[in-house]
Formats: C-alpha cells, structure tokens, sequence
C-alpha cells in the first residue's frame, strides 16, 4: 500500500519534528517518497500548535517546507481569519486537491 500526497489540516500530533520523521524513515520512506499539503487558518483553535508541529518538521532533512512539489516536500497554507469550521476546510480540500492535481 502506498499514498504520495497528505492533506493534513488544523490540528496536530507533536512538536517533536525528529519524532515524525524517524515514522517515515521506520517505514522505508524518504523525502522524495511523499508531498504534504497542509492548511489552517489563524483563527482557528489548533492553529499555533499545528504551525509548531510543521515548523519542527521543517527543521528535519526528511521534511522540505517550500511552495511547489518540485522545491519541497511540504506546503503550508495559513489562512488570515479562517476558524475552524466547514469552509475553511472545503477551501482547502478544493485548494490541496488542485495543487496535487497540477502539480508539474
């Protein structure tokens, strides 16, 4: 079984970035294995920690914080006002999708 693409949004499992990227690394994976498409908004409640938890991400070699599939491995849309609620989060399932979907 194998997925590429992630659509985490608001809401978070750890700061520990060394944590997340040891599960991937356990499961054989690297870098080039996957693309993240995460969102949240800065209303929303989950908000600081989510942002915490894909900053430290970042701060790993298995994590790529960048803008494009071709620079990185990991996106982040912040969202200025969005709560967490029904439109925010189909704003950003159509916005991941299309980003998955165009991607060169």
């Amino acid at each position: 079984d194998y997925f590429r693409y992630f659509m985490p949004m608001s809401g978070n499992y750890t700061t520990d970035g060394e944590k997340m990227a040891s599960y991937v690394e356990a499961q054989g994976y690297g870098p080039s294995d996957f693309f993240i498409f995460a969102a949240s908004g800065t209303e929303d409640f989950a908000f600081q920690s989510f942002q915490a938890q894909l900053e430290a991400m970042s701060r790993t070699d298995t994590f790529v914080l960048g803008d494009s599939e071709e620079s990185a491995n990991m996106s982040f849309l912040i969202r200025e006002g969005y709560r967490h609620d029904s439109q925010a989060s189909n704003e950003y399932t159509y916005n991941g999708l299309c980003f998955f979907w165009n991607a060169q």
